[in-house]
């Protein structure tokens, strides 16, 4: 069953939020130290955050602008009376002058520039819809993240204490094994037993030592994974018997929440929804108010006749002109139109398609639903069987122990119920594990994962 339910959790991209109780169970406390350290999470949190900052600016596109610019100048002046950058200055021409002449004097000017974008015909009001939708976007690709990361730091911590437990299972087991070949050798020097059954216990001791060297391999491999998924150092105590104590309980009732994988592909949709009326309106006339005051001031001076000289060329720098004015402007686009069509075009397919996407997450989330609470539920039947198994193993185990040493049974006998005896204790544990691991592809499948926490605070 275990590999089935791997199989099928792995499957899944979930996403959801947890809260964590009683600081003292181990694995609150790591779920915390991720939360707070994970740099995937803050990753995704830091784009959230640049989603917001994204929407506040597409509304304040309903300021105008203004702009003041000053500037001073040096140039010659034969064809405009001065000369000066245009930007934020609207241009002022003047008569060129009779001669050309390399005389260069001083210019400036000063302005104060409103554009504003008045009517855009719903094209502003799609755009910030849509800037919106993408916080909550970007929202739930925060869950999203935090909730998987949960899910896989919960079920690395499942996999350490069963590591942990079986490790336990083993040294036992090494310890059987150095008792029997400990008493293989006296029987064997008292003439009891054949000399052959104490090599057999030596090979039978070794290769349960080889066992317990390997599971201690791989309880190292999944601490330091644990520690990868906190990015921090381990509390120093990570053990936890409520795991193989008690079982979590079968709620027939439990309520469907808004998987957070669901609400992530609806937002999608929904932002591209507006993408798309927005391009819808790209169409549209736009209409721009406009208004400006500047001053002038230029070293070029005008006799009676209309000619120019330079008296003082230090006097551009006396602003001494000045000039105001207010327009609309109507900007219609024509030859763009058939380009706007087919982009417009584009978006609607991408709009289409995210929702037929959106619709597929909800039918795999209730067919997966159903598999969890099937899940669930035969591994509690199966934790229930476990019991009475590993009682007879022990009382078997025991009883060929004894009837050994007075020489009723042979090595192999003995051999095979050891066996059995690890064999039942390392599934005893295991049922304990399958359960709280179904417990948890249930939260992950119901997009909550206090499903699994409320059980283990109970």
């Amino acid at each position: 069953m275990s590999t089935n339910f791997k199989g099928l959790f792995w499957a899944l991209l979930l996403s959801g939020t947890g809260s964590f109780a009683q600081e003292s169970i181990p694995l609150n406390k790591l779920l915390e130290i991720a939360l707070d350290n994970y740099p995937s999470i803050r990753a995704a949190e830091l784009r959230a955050q640049a989603a917001q900052s994204n929407a506040s600016a597409a509304k304040q596109t309903l300021i105008p602008d203004i702009t003041a610019s000053y500037q001073a100048n040096y140039s010659t002046y034969n064809n405009l009376t001065g000369m000066f950058y245009p930007e934020y200055v609207l241009p002022v021409s003047g008569p060129p002058s009779m001669d050309n002449s390399s005389e260069m004097v001083y210019g400036s000017a000063a302005s104060l520039l409103l554009k504003w974008e008045a009517f855009t015909f719903g094209r502003r009001a799609n755009a910030i819809k849509a800037a919106e939708s993408q916080v909550q976007e970007k929202t739930g690709e925060l869950d999203l993240t935090t909730f998987r990361h949960q899910i896989r730091l919960t079920d690395t911590y499942l996999d350490f204490l069963l590591a942990n437990e079986v490790l336990k299972s083993l040294q036992s087991n090494l310890e059987r094994s150095k008792t029997n070949y400990g008493q293989s050798v006296r029987l064997a020097q008292s003439g009891l037993i054949a000399g052959v059954d104490t090599a057999r216990f030596q090979s039978a001791f070794s290769n349960a030592k080889i066992r317990m060297l390997n599971q201690k391999k791989r309880l190292f491999e999944l601490k330091d994974r644990l520690q990868l998924y906190i990015a921090s150092e381990l509390p120093e105590d990570l053990s936890d018997e409520t795991f193989f104590k008690d079982l979590p309980g079968f709620d027939t009732d439990t309520p469907v929440f808004d998987h957070p994988k669901a609400r992530l592909a609806q937002s999608e949709w929904q932002t591209a929804q507006y993408q798309y009326k927005t391009s819808q309106k790209r169409g549209m006339p736009s209409l721009s108010l406009w208004g400006t005051a500047y001053g002038r001031g230029s070293g070029v001076e005008t006799d009676a006749n209309g000619n120019l000289f330079v008296e003082d060329a230090a006097r551009g720098f006396d602003i001494n002109r000045y000039n105001y004015g207010v327009g609309l402007q109507l900007s219609i686009p024509i030859a763009q139109q058939f380009r706007y069509h087919s982009e417009s075009k584009v978006l609607k397919y991408r709009s289409d398609a995210l929702e037929e996407e959106f619709k597929e997450t909800r039918l795999e989330l209730k067919q997966q639903q159903n598999t969890a609470d099937s899940t669930l539920q035969t591994a509690i039947l199966v934790a229930g069987e476990l019991p009475a198994q590993y009682k007879n193993a022990q009382f078997s185990y025991t009883a060929l122990k004894t009837q050994y040493a007075s020489g009723l049974v042979n090595f192999t006998e003995l051999a095979e119920a050891q066996h059995e005896l690890v064999a039942t204790e390392i599934n005893y544990r295991k049922t304990f594990w399958e359960v709280w691991k179904a417990l948890l592809y249930k939260a992950a499948v119901y997009g909550n994962l206090e499903i699994f926490l409320n059980e283990l605070n109970k």
